[in-house]
């Protein structure tokens, strides 16, 4: 889901944003928040949308307290 945005990739900005995850028992994106930037607002936003479209994520299992809140690092690397 993740996509490197053309502008970033142009001016070859790279990074890793770091995400704040709420997701709910059924999967829902509660909460989306930046826990820390790409340095470059492009990549931060396109962090963020990655999470958006993936919606709805994975069900939390019944065995496991929910919401679940996690931390990722979503990296924008050009090899």
């Amino acid at each position: 889901f993740r996509r490197y945005p053309n502008a970033a990739r142009a001016r070859r900005q790279e990074g890793i944003a770091q995400l704040r995850v709420s997701v709910g028992r059924d999967g829902s994106l509660l909460a989306l928040s930046l826990e820390a930037t790409s340095g470059f607002p492009l990549l931060d936003q396109a962090a963020l949308e990655t999470f958006r479209r993936a919606a709805p994520l994975p069900k939390v299992p019944e065995d496991r307290p929910a919401p679940v809140e996690l931390s990722f690092p979503v990296e924008f690397f050009m090899r």
